[in-house]
């Protein structure tokens, strides 16, 4: 089923609230990789390494196929913003300064789909897994997990009033 075009989509990683100070802490490094973009001040190409071993346990091979997205925050999809989906990390200099998005999760945002690829829920939860996969390896545990969140674009406003 394709993602229904009237809601933001964003795909939000947590680690569990009772996780061990040291797998906290780990998390914390590697939400900087991520979210730090292709070369983020903590490790230089972390993003892509991650989004490559994303890739390698997705189970769609159009999932496995995507190529890195070469934006600032790093993401999956095609580069043309009009032809094709993407998703892209939440952006460490956005979220690192403006208080609302200080938080322990690891948000991919920006899913987009284009005017010939689109994406579906199948293809997100299986991103999800894929992440999943890859954090708890790099975590050395198993005690991450992930949703698809959605927002009403509109905000439910009723325009008739």
């Amino acid at each position: 089923m394709n993602i229904i075009n009237i809601y933001e989509h964003r795909l939000v990683f947590r680690i569990d609230n009772d996780a061990p100070k040291k797998y906290m802490d780990r998390w914390e490094k590697f939400k900087l990789n991520c979210e730090s973009g292709e070369s983020g001040p903590s490790t230089p190409g972390k993003n892509k390494y991650i989004l490559e071993q994303i890739k390698e346990y997705c189970k769609l091979k159009q999932n496995k196929e995507l190529p890195y997205l070469k934006r600032c925050e790093g993401g999956l999809g095609g580069n043309n913003n009009i032809e094709n989906k993407q998703i892209r990390f939440r952006d460490y200099e956005l979220w690192s300064k403006v208080p609302r998005y200080i938080d322990n999760d690891i948000i991919m945002e920006q899913i987009t789909n284009g005017e010939k690829e689109i994406w579906t829920y199948e293809e997100l939860d299986d991103i999800i897994y894929g992440f999943i996969k890859t954090a708890n390896e790099i975590m050395k545990s198993e005690c991450i997990n992930g949703f698809i969140e959605l927002k009403n674009k509109n905000g439910y406003l009723d325009s008739s009033f």
